[in-house]
């Protein structure tokens, strides 16, 4: 997402990161280490550790916090996991996933046996962001409890969700900015500050990923594309077209027909042109511009470096991939590129 080789040592760092996640995550049993290599040779964006690694830069001087992004990116991982088994998701990051090569039960075992272990063999149990972790961890299992309890509920407020975001999303970005911060000096402010950014990063990562949920290609999402509303998982797009006045009733109908069984091949291209026609995609793609903005801002307080600029290009890439995704796919609502049941 940006030019780690920009930053002076960031490379370096992220392999020390994935040297300290295959020491975390060693097990003498054949089966759970075959399937830790399995997790593990696949590494995805390392989004969490680079956020760690750049926030513990913005006094201007690196800090080692790679187990301190190692341990984070764990349980990152360990939940991705056990979200596939949920989601009975075929692939991750461009390979299987654990539970379509292993099978759910074993898949169980891995994701528990990830955070175990970390939480065994990390050294950074002293610190005083560690409790706070588990507190973020909570927070995720929290929204993604929430968002269960509202499947199918067409009367779900854009307030809930977003409510539901800064748990499930925006809670472990919190942590890997905020610990990051930490561990490089920075005041009790700057922290918050590095939180903050975290919290509206966050909102503005999920956003784009609403839009992107609506395009067919596993190119661009790198996982098995579900289609949330057919899940009854309703995103900022069909929530704000809801409430139209002329086609929100229509949607919410097509909403209740597919919980019960009741759709055709051309459901999908219904779906897209109503929320199209009620600006759920530029809606969505307006909230996008005020966090990116939001996000942006927060990193005021921090002075001029590397690391601070990385950070906004961070932003720059997610909102811009979301322009794209709205430009390229969605502005003209090419119906033969949504998502068919």
């Amino acid at each position: 997402m940006i030019n780690i080789e920009d930053v002076p040592g960031l490379e370096t760092e992220l392999q020390m990161v994935n040297t300290h996640i295959e020491r975390l995550c060693r097990s003498n049993n054949k089966s759970m280490q075959k399937m830790l290599d399995w997790v593990l040779n696949a590494r995805g964006k390392q989004i969490r550790p680079i956020l760690t690694l750049l926030c513990a830069r913005l006094k201007g001087k690196a800090v080692d916090a790679t187990e301190v992004a190692a341990v984070i990116e764990i349980c990152h991982t360990a939940s991705l996991i056990h979200d596939d088994i949920i989601d009975e998701a075929d692939t991750r990051r461009g390979q299987l996933s654990v539970q379509k090569k292993f099978g759910k039960e074993m898949a169980v075992y891995a994701g528990d046996f990830m955070i175990f272990s970390t939480i065994r063999r990390t050294g950074l149990k002293n610190k005083p962001w560690y409790g706070l972790m588990f507190d973020k961890l909570e927070t995720m299992c929290d929204g993604e409890v929430s968002q269960f309890d509202n499947r199918y509920n067409t009367e779900i407020t854009e307030e809930k969700y977003i409510e539901n975001i800064l748990g499930k999303t925006s809670a472990m970005f919190s942590i890997a900015c905020g610990s990051g911060a930490y561990e490089g000096k920075c005041k009790d402010s700057e922290v918050l500050a590095a939180e903050r950014f975290a919290e509206k990063f966050g909102l503005l990562f999920q956003l784009r990923d609403d839009l992107l949920d609506f395009v067919s290609t596993d190119d661009l999402a790198k996982k098995t594309i579900h289609n949330d509303f057919w899940c009854g998982y309703y995103t900022l797009p069909a929530i704000y077209s809801f409430s139209d006045c002329r086609n929100g009733a229509k949607l919410k109908q097509i909403a209740m027909d597919i919980k019960n069984g009741l759709y055709s091949e051309l459901t999908d291209k219904r779906i897209a042109e109503l929320i199209s026609v009620s600006d759920g995609f530029g809606y969505t793609l307006r909230m996008i511009d005020q966090y990116a903005e939001e996000a942006k801002q927060s990193l005021n307080v921090f002075k001029d470096s590397i690391a601070r600029k990385k950070l906004q290009e961070l932003v720059d890439t997610v909102h811009l991939s979301a322009h794209r995704i709205v430009s390229d796919h969605l502005s003209d609502i090419p119906f033969e590129k949504f998502v068919s049941i």
